[in-house]
Order: C-alpha cells, then sequence, then structure tokens
C-alpha cells in the first residue's frame, strides 16, 4: 500500500443515511463466504465502510439480519410453471431447493435454528404443497413428504460438503478407495464389490437416483 493510499480504518464512514438494506445483505453475503462464524454487524459495516450503527437502522440485532439474509437466499429458488406431471414438478422443485443451497453452504447450519426466516420460507412450502395437492396428497401425508425432500437435501448437502471441507488437504475418494481395499475379502464381499461408489459417495449421480427413490415412492403411495 502506497502512502498515500488510505487504509480501510484511514477512509471516511459513510452517514447512516446512505446505506441501503438491499447494500448491507449484499455486504453480510460477502462477509459469510468466509464462513457463517465470520457474521457480526461490526465485520459487515467494515466491509461496506460503514459504521455499525447504520446497520442497526434496518436490522435491530443479529439475528434479524439473519433472518433477512435467509430470506434473500430461499427467494433465489427458482419456481418452473406447472405442467402436468406433477410428479416431474416435484423433483425440478427439489432440484431447484438443492441447487440453492449448493450456491450459499453457509446457510445451511442458521437454516436450522432460522427455519422461518421469512415469506419466502412460506412461499417455498406452499409451492411444494401445490404441488402435492395435484397429485391428491394433502394434510399430514403432505406435510411429511415436503419435510422429506428437505431433509434429503439438507442432509445430502452436509454429507457431501463434511467430504469436499478435506479437498484442500487430502483427495477423499482416493482415501476412502484405499482404505476400502485393505478389507478383507471374505468378511465384506458386498463393500467390496461396490468400492468404486462407495470412494464417491454424495456424486451428483447419486443424488439423482435418491431423489428419484423418493419421488418413485411418493407416486405409489399417492392417491389413485
Amino acid at each position: 500500500m502506497s502512502e498515500n493510499t488510505p487504509s480501510s480504518q484511514d477512509r471516511p464512514r459513510r452517514v447512516r443515511s446512505s446505506v441501503t438494506s438491499d447494500e448491507i445483505l449484499l455486504a453480510a453475503e460477502h462477509v459469510v463466504r468466509d464462513g457463517f462464524d465470520a457474521l457480526t454487524m461490526r465485520a459487515v459495516a467494515t466491509q461496506m465502510g460503514a459504521s455499525p450503527m447504520a446497520l442497526y437502522r434496518y436490522f435491530a440485532t443479529k439475528d434479524e439480519l439473519i433472518d433477512a439474509m435467509l430470506d434473500r437466499v430461499l427467494g433465489r429458488i427458482g419456481r418452473a410453471p406447472a405442467t402436468d406431471d406433477w410428479l416431474a414438478d416435484l423433483t425440478a422443485f427439489a432440484a431447484a431447493h438443492r441447487a440453492v443451497l449448493s450456491d450459499h453452504p453457509w446457510a445451511i447450519v442458521p437454516l436450522f435454528t432460522h427455519s422461518n426466516p421469512g415469506i419466502n420460507a412460506t412461499v417455498i412450502g406452499e409451492t411444494a404443497l401445490e404441488i402435492l395437492a395435484r397429485g391428491g396428497i394433502s394434510g399430514a401425508d403432505a406435510v411429511a413428504t415436503f419435510c422429506g425432500i428437505l431433509a434429503l437435501n439438507y442432509g445430502w448437502f452436509a454429507f457431501s460438503t463434511a467430504r469436499d471441507a478435506t479437498r484442500t488437504s487430502v483427495d477423499p475418494e482416493a482415501v476412502l478407495a484405499a482404505s476400502l481395499s485393505m478389507l478383507p475379502a471374505d468378511r465384506f464381499p458386498l463393500t467390496l464389490s461396490v468400492a468404486d461408489e462407495l470412494s464417491n459417495y454424495g456424486s451428483d449421480g447419486h443424488y439423482r437416483f435418491a431423489l428419484g427413490q423418493l419421488i418413485a415412492g411418493v407416486g405409489v403411495t399417492a392417491p389413485k
């Protein structure tokens, strides 16, 4: 840095009235790229070149900021027009939901503790329930089916993310393949027969198959 270049601490802070809620949310998403634990009101304010007090004009607490961030993320889940194939629509809904989670890995943990952060969470539920209603599924069965899709997506993402987090230091597929190769064939014949697939656990192909099985089961048990 040259002597004439001011540091972030030296730059004049923006006045409170010049800050918008959209700017705050954009800055907050930038901060959490380094992990959700990095999120503080001060870190967001620093990212914007503003005073932390400027954020409190829109978000009285950190929890309110998190709710707004999560609601913004959930609003990015695409909602395709309905077709005459409700099972295909349900599959597309689940895939769109997973895609947004994959694009915002920081959101997974707070979504467990902020399960209804805003209107977009309700919109997502309404979308799923409408699709299921077209298949004759309603009431407790519809809620259970919707929960099953969410559980698959959240669980799958957590499952594969834990593996991917190690990629900076090791090749998780290679490590698992090496471990499997050491197993005695007489005790674990079935495990060894699928060793290649096991070493690639959590792949997109595996997800598509698992989702397909879930949707097929929903179709079989739907009222005729």
